[in-house]
């Protein structure tokens, strides 16, 4: 095969960065926003690819991705991020059937569902922070829709809601944890 880079389609191009990133044969695969700008099958076949890899090469994979339906297909782990801060981490379950941190609750509502009759999708208020002159208080306060008087306080600290699931968000103090 005679081909240069530009003659080969978006879903060739995936495959032959992840034939060159498996050829030291890792033990972890970091996949960053692999299914972007890939149609819905190449997707899935992406998708089966790195499924069907990390299987065979006995690897695990780190998925970085904003995109729902990918993190539900694939992950077992999820972790939250906003503004370069973990608000929210555990079991794939956890995170889809029982979010609690107002950031994931709000990226949660905010995706199309099938059978539901929306005029609007949901959005999330307010503006991301600037990342040059970040506050010391929770990142998300000034979008949050369930900001209470702590939230003013120091950034919040981790909390165990059980043995798989973290938030951090005042919202959730250690007397209101399982």
């Amino acid at each position: 095969y005679k081909m240069y880079p530009h003659e080969l389609s978006g879903g060739m191009r995936q495959r032959v960065m992840i034939a060159m990133a498996l050829a030291c044969d890792p033990s972890l695969i970091i996949a960053d926003e692999p299914t972007t700008a890939l149609d819905v099958t190449i997707q899935a076949q992406i998708l089966d690819l790195l499924r069907n890899l990390k299987d065979k090469i006995n690897s695990s994979i780190m998925l970085i991705t904003h995109d729902l339906g990918v993190i539900a297909e694939m992950a077992d782990m999820v972790v939250v991020m906003y503004a370069g801060k973990v608000v929210e981490k555990g079991t794939a379950a956890d995170i889809f059937k029982n979010p609690k941190h107002p950031y994931t609750i709000g990226l949660m509502e905010s995706k199309p569902v099938v059978n539901k009759n929306v005029e609007r999708l949901y959005s999330i208020p307010g503006k991301v922070p600037n990342p040059i002159n970040m506050p010391n208080y929770c990142y998300f306060k000034d979008r949050c829709e369930k900001c209470i008087e702590a939230c003013n306080g120091p950034y919040p600290r981790e909390i165990k809601l059980s043995d798989t699931h973290y938030v951090s968000c005042y919202l959730y103090n250690d007397e209101e944890v399982k």
